[in-house]
């Protein structure tokens, strides 16, 4: 889904432009919704550790599972 930015920087004429979501998953259910939220227009924040998001080095069939299910999503790496 191709996003335009508006003049405020959020994804214009969609439903969810504008809302900010901080998202604290791992995984596969969390961030398939926190896809869909970012698909929507939604600003999504994915909060991970200091190591990065364990799906990141998956290898083999998982290998592209990261890249796939935080698309349009912004990191950030907390020591919580």
């Amino acid at each position: 889904m191709a996003h335009t930015q508006g003049a405020a920087g959020g994804a214009s004429g969609l439903p969810l432009a504008g809302l900010k979501v901080v998202e604290f998953t791992h995984m596969v259910m969390g961030p398939a919704v926190g896809l869909i939220l970012a698909d929507l227009g939604a600003e999504v924040v994915k909060i991970e550790p200091l190591a990065g998001d364990n799906t990141r080095r998956l290898q083999g069939a998982g290998a592209g599972y990261f890249a796939m299910y935080n698309r349009h999503k912004r990191s950030l790496c907390l020591d919580l």
